[in-house]
């Protein structure tokens, strides 16, 4: 998975160009990882298919946010390119747009309820996918608003499991975020 990210902006081509020197430098397959909020560069979907025009770009990670974007992605491109979900909680609408997969970090702490919605996804299960979706919603915000290392660390820890330490700056989340994050988590279980 490659995000592009500088401290300049980035022109398209010179985007096109960092993808083309990593892809002839390896043979495994190479996901394009569309993230402006954290990267600080939105790949249009312009961009993103003459990215794919490099052998070994197969698939694409749209985080944007935007799922109306997603249902574009899903026309242009077809059943030919694998684009997955990024955006936890549009993974119920991701799928509906034509996403494959869903790339996240809530199977550290629900994995038995991110499984169970695939599953009713690819069983075409729509009240079945809901009910899953809305009953995991809260913790999918949650994580994404508080930040996926210290709700995934803390939602670790509150499970008994060891989660490592945060890189500085990072900070861990607060005893009151915490107790939000335990009821969430006693919720969703």
């Amino acid at each position: 998975m490659i995000i592009p990210m500088s401290y300049w902006k980035l022109s398209d081509d010179e985007i096109v160009k960092h993808y083309d020197a990593v892809a002839k430098q390896i043979s495994i397959p190479i996901m394009a990882y569309n993230n402006p909020a954290t990267a600080g560069v939105d790949m249009s979907p312009k961009l993103l298919k003459r990215i794919l025009e490099i052998p070994n770009v197969t698939m694409i990670k749209e985080s944007t946010g935007d799922v109306q974007r997603m249902h574009y992605l899903k026309k242009e491109l077809g059943d030919s390119i694998a684009f997955y979900n990024g955006s936890n909680p549009l993974s119920l609408s991701a799928f509906a747009a034509g996403a494959i997969g869903w790339c996240t970090a809530a199977p550290n702490l629900i994995p038995e309820l991110n499984i169970a919605l695939y599953n009713a996804i690819q069983n075409n299960d729509l009240q079945g996918a809901q009910k899953i979706f809305y009953k995991q919603i809260d913790l999918l915000r949650f994580i994404v608003e508080k930040g996926l290392p210290r709700a995934i660390k803390s939602g670790l820890q509150l499970q008994g499991i060891e989660g490592g330490h945060l890189r500085k700056p990072l900070q861990p989340l607060t005893e009151n975020e915490i107790t939000e994050l335990d009821r969430i988590l006693k919720l969703v279980k």
